[in-house]
């Protein structure tokens, strides 16, 4: 059971919490608020740690979910891939990315992978 909370502002005040049961049910809640509320803060329901953030309508907690929703916007979804974009994208989740100019849908997708499995070793 997780509680998921709107924010007005970043760290600042908030609406009540809304409860959801599973980790479907809180990646499709942020999914569907992100772009509303400046801040939507997921905890579990039997302590304060944070499971899921999102700011400015992107998902910046666990890194894992943002390359999740990155691959599902920029790579998963468009017709054409542009690689400006997914750099942008990587960015503002909070990832360093060099210079990418020339960059595939494929290439994209290695990186992706690459980052997921970096960040899983550091778990």
């Amino acid at each position: 059971m997780f509680k998921a909370y709107r924010f007005l502002e970043p760290g600042g005040s908030y609406f009540p919490a809304d409860p959801l049961e599973t980790a479907a049910d809180v990646y499709e809640y942020v999914k569907a608020h992100k772009a509303q509320y400046l801040e939507i803060r997921v905890t579990a329901d039997n302590d304060n740690y944070i499971a899921v953030q999102a700011i400015d309508g992107v998902i910046v907690f666990p890194k894992q979910w943002a390359l999740m929703e990155i691959k599902e916007k920029y790579i998963d979804e468009p017709n054409i891939f542009s690689a400006e974009a997914f750099k942008q994208a990587l960015e503002r989740s909070g990832f360093t990315v060099e210079e990418n100019s020339g960059c595939t849908s494929a290439m994209a997708l290695n990186y992706l992978t690459e980052l997921y499995e970096i960040i899983e070793g550091e778990d």
